[in-house]
């Protein structure tokens, strides 16, 4: 496959409008290397293709949904994947590896490095740049339940308990243990003034923050 001419053209791909806006105007900040072209839901038609990389960001995934990565991977207006996440844990990389994806950036690293791996990534090269998940992540990134106080992981959390899924299936699904599950709950239930799951999930629902992308949307 021939390499990309810059700057390549980039795809923010996320079920979340924020999540979806938020990387979007990360990787604007760099339109010398990347043109966003296109802002994906998976299952949603790709209008602006082909796509040199698309940027799967693992946020409300369970796991990194390997088959709708793969679908992502097989796209025909789509070139190479890469994954997008706070944590770039081995099963985590292993399992987006096995579905095809061939870069792997953590959020956790400065928006001019994120833009370089992009760049690595359209020319061929398998990419993986990882950086302490505690470091601060670029103010250009969003995540619903932010401006409410909750991190990104809190808010992961969050999402997967209003769903209906247990700590067990959540730590499963975000590669951490159940002591860190019930940590973030807490921490979440306490910032948010709430009480139960039951509370948990109806503040989820009635959120804007926690609204779907619609590529339909203007």
């Amino acid at each position: 496959m021939p390499t990309s001419s810059l700057p390549v053209r980039v795809a923010a791909v996320n079920d979340y409008e924020l999540v979806v806006q938020g990387t979007a105007a990360l990787l604007s900040q760099f339109p010398e290397q990347l043109f966003v072209c296109e802002r994906i839901v998976l299952g949603e038609p790709i209008d602006e293709g082909p796509v040199d990389v698309a940027l799967y960001d693992t946020y409300g995934r369970v796991g990194v949904a390997a088959d709708a990565l793969r679908s992502l991977v097989e796209h025909p207006e789509v070139r190479r994947v890469a994954v997008f996440s706070l944590d770039l844990r081995p099963a985590l990389v292993q399992e987006a590896r096995e579905a095809g994806a061939s870069g792997f950036v953590s959020k956790a690293l400065p928006g001019p490095a994120i833009a370089d791996a992009l760049v690595r990534v359209a020319q061929g090269e398998a990419v993986f740049e990882s950086a302490s998940p505690t470091r601060q992540i670029d103010d250009a990134l969003d995540w619903p339940g932010r401006a409410d106080g909750l991190t990104e992981r809190e808010s992961q959390v969050l999402v997967l308990c209003a769903e209906g899924r247990t700590n067990p299936e959540i730590a499963e699904a975000l590669y951490i243990g159940l002591e860190t599950v019930k940590s973030h709950l807490r921490k979440s239930f306490k910032q948010l003034g709430l009480r139960n799951r039951i509370q948990a999930a109806n503040y989820v629902h009635r959120s804007d923050g926690f609204r779907p992308y619609s590529s339909g949307a203007s």
